[in-house]
């Protein structure tokens, strides 16, 4: 089987915001929610990678079975990368916007997201 290039950032970036779940009609918890869901994804995809290689078992988010290889630890990075970039795409563009923001947030909650950016 021929070997598939790495994907490019852009192409990395472009995956990452095709991420449908984006538009403000739901409730501010829930983007918090989901962008902490997509950050411990991200970090179960990483971690994966460091502790022993993809050959670690199917743990984290989307776990295919990966067989130990080098490619599949590539792949588990590429999606790390996607998950973290969906997560950032919240907490610094979507959570900002939202109409609830100013009132369903504390000063410190508010404070705190201003720190990631």
């Amino acid at each position: 089987m021929p070997a598939t290039r790495p994907a490019t950032i852009s192409e990395l970036a472009a995956i990452a915001q095709s991420d449908p779940d984006t538009t403000n009609n739901l409730e501010l918890k829930h983007y918090l929610k989901r962008a902490e869901t997509h950050r411990k994804a991200g970090q179960a995809l990483v971690n994966r990678t460091t502790k022993g290689g993809a050959a670690g078992g199917n743990a984290g988010a989307g776990g295919g079975g990966n067989t130990g290889g080098a490619a599949d630890v590539g792949l588990d990075l590429e999606r790390a990368f996607i998950e973290y970039a969906r997560a950032a795409t919240l907490i610094l563009e979507k959570i900002p916007s939202h109409r609830d923001y100013g009132t369903g947030l504390t000063t410190e909650q508010r404070n705190n997201l201003t720190l990631v950016s």
